[in-house]
């Protein structure tokens, strides 16, 4: 059984807008959130079909005697495996030494119940596909991420703004100019924030997500976990959190609105492990992290989103722990976004930046454990109609 929870949250800082331009930005937020729900429910359900498959596919396949047997043993296993830890005893024994005799009488059993594995594992695999079809960002809609100090040309060449030094502040120019597609710079501190939190788990995970937030120094992050200490059975989570500072635009004239994001990295600190824990052991974990842009539009149908960091690792029942981090602590990275929809010439919008974490881990009788921590200080963001 599949749970699933959401939740959204925003400061009242819409207080500040004109009556009409406050009422457009519900409407936006609510549509928004609508969708999502929307599709949320659809996925959820989608992925516990997927789920209920697995299960009716692996019974038909191996009978209901059979499996009963399997999981009945692999039971045992797991509590005689437990009991072997317990003091005195257990601490001189070898850990890699029990756990090969372990893993020998569960092949033993698998094989007195005629249990082909490789037929079992193509049902899981052919489960896999659909899953990561449905559920992954799809690669068509993100833009790429940049790290500033290897793509300073083009960084450059972006924005006028980028002849100053940006990151130290300091007196720069007012830039004048007629242009109405011209660029403005907006710093910190910030005025105001949204965040939201969405959860799929199956019986045996359990996931959560700490926020990092503060709109006036511009700092957005996610500390994101995934937990299943019990996978005896097909299970799977997902975690989409967002963090999201807010400020208000007006549009010089119609059109896509456009952004530059100067993100710093604080923090980036990908960490996840998978144990055997017998029998058709397998399973997967992929976390993703994102740089944001919204506008609370009602032509603006979603958020858009730029890739920056990505871990992806498998396996097929050998133990598997991942550290990494992907970005330089401290260096200036960029993303290049537009919005979804225009907007119309002297409205005066909300628009959001921030980073979003997207993590979805798969577990098949193995113990897995997950945990994605993404900071960034928000340096600045310039906005302009796109010409």
């Amino acid at each position: 059984m599949l749970d699933r929870r959401t939740i959204h949250r925003q400061l009242p800082f819409l207080e500040s807008l004109a009556p009409k331009d406050r009422k457009r930005a519900e409407r936006a937020l609510e549509s928004q959130a609508e969708k999502r729900r929307r599709a949320a429910d659809s996925r959820a359900t989608e992925i516990g079909r997927i789920v209920e498959s697995v299960e009716r596919r692996t019974h038909d396949l191996l009978g209901a005697k059979k499996l009963t047997q399997l999981r009945a043993g692999l039971a045992c296993e797991r509590l005689a495996f437990r009991d072997l830890w317990q003091p005195p005893k257990g601490l001189q024994r070898n850990y890699r030494k029990e756990r090969l005799a372990s893993e020998k009488r569960v092949d033993a059993l698998m094989r007195k119940l005629g249990i082909n594995r490789a037929k079992v594992r193509k049902v899981f695999e052919a489960a896999d596909t659909k899953l990561q079809s449905l559920v992954l960002p799809d690669e068509r809609k993100l833009a790429r991420g940049y790290g500033v100090r290897d793509n300073f040309a083009k960084w450059s060449k972006l924005s006028p703004f980028h002849k100053f030094p940006l990151p130290w502040g300091g007196d720069l120019p007012e830039l004048e100019s007629d242009d109405p597609h011209r660029w403005f710079l907006f710093r910190p501190p910030f005025f105001g924030f949204l965040f939201s939190e969405e959860f799929v788990t199956s019986d045996n995970f359990d996931a959560d997500r700490q926020m990092i937030l503060h709109p006036p120094s511009g700092l957005v992050g996610n500390v994101s976990t995934m937990d299943c200490s019990d996978a005896s059975s097909f299970d799977i989570a997902s975690v989409d959190a967002r963090s999201e500072i807010a400020f208000a635009f007006t549009a010089p004239v119609a059109g896509l609105i456009e952004v530059l994001i100067d993100a710093q990295s604080t923090f980036d600190r990908h960490n996840f492990a998978l144990e055997d824990e017998w029998g058709f052991s397998n399973g997967w974990c992929n976390q993703n992290n994102m740089l944001m842009m919204n506008v609370l539009h009602p032509n603006v149908p979603e958020p858009s989103f730029a890739t920056m960091s990505n871990v992806f690792e498998e396996t097929d029942g050998d133990d598997l722990t991942v550290g990494r981090e992907n970005l330089t602590r401290g260096q200036h990275f960029f993303a290049q976004l537009t919005s979804s929809g225009p907007v119309s010439a002297g409205e005066r919008v909300i628009i959001t930046v921030g980073t979003r974490t997207f993590d979805l881990a798969r577990a098949n009788d193995m113990t897995l454990h997950s945990r994605s921590d993404y900071q960034w200080f928000i340096s600045s963001v310039e906005v302009r109609i796109t010409p």
